[in-house]
Order: C-alpha cells, then sequence, then structure tokens
C-alpha cells in the first residue's frame, strides 16, 4: 500500500513483538500485514539522536542511520495537568502529572474528582468514560452504578484492525490455567468472502474444565465490533454452550463464535491442543 504511493515508512519498536499485551498470534499476524503494506519495521531498537536540516536524520541505538521527512515518536503519555494549579488545591500528582484517586475517583482532597486520561492507565476513550460515570454517581450519591467492568476491551485501530478481551494464552499459560484455543478464520465465514478479508480469523479461549470463556481476540474487519459479543459472555460466566445453542443471523462475521467454538470443543474431545 505505502510502497504503491511511493512513501516509505519505517516503525521503529523497543520491544521484541508489537503490542506485547496482545495474543501474540494476534501481534505476529499484524507485524505481517504491515510488513505486505510495505511498512519496514525495526526492532527492538530505540532512537539515540535525532538532527533536524533540510532532512531529518535518525540515529538509532544498533547504529542505524535513517533519514526521513517526518518523525512521529509515541513515547507514553502524562497528565495534561501542567498550569491546572492542582498543587494550590493540595491535589497530588505522580511524576508523570497523573492524579492520584481512590476507588471512588476522589483525589486527596474529597470533594474533588479526577477520572479519564488524567488519572493514567488504561486511558482509553472508553474506560475513561466509565470512571467518570462512577465519580458522578458517587458524588451525588445516585446508586445505580457501583463499580467498573471487571473485563476491559483493547480496540487496536490499525489495518488490519485488532481486539481483545479478558485473558491471553500467555496470561494463561504464565498461570496454569487449562485451558483450549478455538479459531475461526474470515476466509471460511461467508461474511468474511463477501467483504474479502481473507487473512481475518476470531480466536476464543475456554476454560478446559469448566468450559467457562476466558478470553477473545480478533483481527480483520470490523474487530473491535466483533469483540463485544465475547466480551459480553465473559461478563455473564458464560461457556461454550452459549455460542452453541444461539442462532446467529446468516451471513454475519458474529457467527464465528459459533465454529470457534465447536473448533475448541473438537479439541477438547480429541484431547488435542490441551494447554496448561
Amino acid at each position: 500500500m505505502f510502497a504503491a504511493l511511493g512513501i516509505e515508512v519505517t516503525l521503529v519498536e523497543g520491544r521484541d513483538v508489537l503490542l506485547g499485551f496482545m495474543d501474540t498470534e494476534i501481534s505476529e499476524t499484524l507485524t505481517e500485514h504491515m510488513e505486505v503494506m510495505g511498512i519496514k519495521i525495526v526492532k527492538p531498537d530505540a532512537t539515540e539522536s535525532v538532527t533536524a536540516d533540510d532532512k531529518i536524520e535518525v540515529r538509532l541505538k544498533s547504529g542505524m542511520q535513517l533519514t526521513v521527512d517526518s518523525l512521529l515518536a509515541a513515547t507514553g503519555r502524562g497528565g495534561n495537568t501542567d498550569g491546572l494549579g492542582l498543587d494550590r488545591l493540595d491535589v497530588e500528582v505522580n511524576k508523570r502529572g497523573q492524579i492520584l484517586v481512590n476507588e471512588n475517583y476522589q483525589t486527596a482532597v474529597p470533594h474533588i474528582y479526577a477520572a479519564g486520561d488524567v488519572i493514567g492507565f488504561p486511558a482509553l476513550a472508553s474506560t475513561s468514560m466509565e470512571p467518570a460515570r462512577l465519580a458522578m454517581v458517587h458524588a451525588f450519591d445516585l446508586k445505580y452504578k457501583e463499580g467498573l467492568a471487571h473485563i476491559l476491551p483493547y480496540g487496536i485501530y490499525t489495518i488490519p484492525g485488532c481486539s481483545m478481551a479478558g485473558e491471553t494464552e500467555e496470561s494463561l499459560t504464565a498461570r496454569q490455567i487449562p485451558f483450549i484455543a478455538g479459531r475461526a478464520k474470515y476466509n471460511a465465514n461467508a461474511r468474511g468472502q463477501l467483504i474479502g478479508d481473507a487473512d481475518g480469523f476470531l480466536e476464543l479461549l475456554f476454560h478446559a474444565q469448566s468450559r467457562k470463556l476466558l478470553g477473545v481476540h480478533v483481527i480483520g474487519e470490523q474487530a473491535s465490533e466483533l469483540v463485544h459479543t465475547g466480551l459480553t459472555a465473559m461478563m455473564m460466566g458464560a461457556t461454550t454452550d452459549l455460542f452453541i445453542q444461539t442462532c446467529f443471523n446468516y451471513p454475519t462475521l458474529t457467527e464465528m463464535y459459533k465454529y470457534a467454538t465447536y473448533d475448541a470443543l473438537g479439541k477438547l474431545t480429541k484431547g488435542e491442543d490441551l494447554q496448561a
């Protein structure tokens, strides 16, 4: 894509994998897609120095030199709290300018609340709105919302898009929780074929004994929409039965939930791919 437009793009990543918090297979698939689009990925590496004249010269810690027209540096986010006069109010912030709050999103000054990116992780649009609602409910004693959802979704708006909720294979393996993974591919789904997504897939992680859904991972078209079905199922403590018994509209991408579940149950029946 970029090469065809005559645009050279280099992505420098400090870690061994892109988006290390995601399931490894999702991360690897995204990396492959980026490279197919013509993006050069350099990892693990980091910027050592930058000089600018007619062109921008970037020296990496590995010694590699890059000459570019423009440079975008993403090195984390701090709270946009400078100039608010929080010190005069005795509202505490950390070294990154993020406001410290308790479980009710109250600051060190009880009648002052804070929510959103200014309090730090997870700093997503969806998760920032939820704490703000909790803060308002607590401040006005409204009662109707008493806690933040215990499972939060992540949407990565790349091409292709990625989304996840719950556990990853790596987190379950590290905790020695026995699980089975079921997958369904877009190219085996009627809707996926219609939209021309040949490489996307849905992965579901189930507990090997209880068959309870533990994690959902998607890469492909509408990933950030598709993840919500699995997210809602996990919030309700659903098992494989939910997807097997549900009749999905056809043709839809959501139907992949049924076939990913069949895939997991097939492996479980054969004793294959059981991981702990």
